[in-house]
């Protein structure tokens, strides 16, 4: 097997152990003439570039994604946390619907998913391809619920570094199922400017102070619930953990390394 598995175990007292494959950061770097053509060989540098960071890997990310979802079918849940493509074009989303289809799995967005190249982000960016890169995926990338074998395994988008009310208001939904909940986002939320005091970067991103005190109520929300059991993230593209007061909190390194976190629960 090609893949990297980074084992995770968490205890809730269940009657019956859960396995949960975490998958972040493909970075899928495709292009072809339906696009901009200067894009084919621009697209061809990124894939160098990840090419490199994985320190010159067994699999491209086409690869590696192929043989997580085979590798998934052993799982009760598969979730991705975003980026999984590097950049929104024709190609690329004709690569994830082909290997995703008709597969099971959770999904929320990272920040790559609405950029026609990297470096390039923004809210307008964003809202303006939400529906066409929301298309290409299954169920709801914005904040997604789904029952696991007792456990709650939540989606929240905060790939742009910011979370929303209607996101506090399904977490306040779900806390009233009285079920242990683990939530997956993009940005580790140790990282993220809703709980830290980099305000100023949601400010440039063109966030009103009414949208920042909502995305801290809902951070503080996730920070202070006690059925709120554990926190998954990708966006760095190494294994690292953190404890963000006094819970487990995860982020996965990236899939064109390779990596993929195992998760056991009982």
């Amino acid at each position: 097997m090609g893949l990297k598995p980074n084992p995770i175990q968490l205890h809730f007292g269940l009657k019956k152990p859960v396995r949960i494959l975490h998958l972040t950061d493909v970075h899928l770097s495709l292009s072809d003439e339906r696009n901009n053509e200067d894009m084919i060989p621009y697209a061809a540098k990124r894939r160098d570039i990840f090419f490199r960071e994985a320190e010159f890997p067994e699999r491209d990310p086409v690869g590696y994604l192929q043989e997580a979802m085979e590798y998934s079918k052993s799982f009760d849940c598969t979730v991705f946390t975003g980026d999984v493509v590097d950049f929104n074009t024709y190609k690329n989303y004709d690569t994830v619907k082909e290997i995703l289809a008709g597969k099971d799995y959770m999904f929320c967005a990272g920040n790559h998913e609405f950029t026609p190249k990297p470096g390039i982000d923004s809210m307008e960016l964003k809202r303006s391809s939400w529906d066409y890169v929301q298309s290409n995926f299954r169920g709801n990338m914005h904040v997604e619920s789904r029952i696991v074998g007792g456990v709650n395994v939540i989606t929240l988008d905060n790939g742009f570094r910011l979370f929303t009310k209607e996101q506090l208001d399904v977490l306040k939904q779900e806390v009233a199922r009285g079920l242990p909940i683990i939530v997956f986002c993009h940005v580790p939320i140790a990282n993220d400017m809703q709980t830290t005091e980099n305000k100023d970067s949601a400010r440039k991103l063109g966030y009103t102070e009414e949208e920042i005190a909502e995305s801290v109520a809902t951070a503080n929300f996730l920070r202070d619930e006690p059925l709120v059991k554990a926190f998954f993230a990708g966006h760095g593209h190494h294994n690292h953990y953190w404890d963000f007061h006094g819970k487990p909190s995860y982020m996965t390194g990236g899939l064109f390394k390779g990596i993929v976190s195992e998760i056991t629960i009982d």
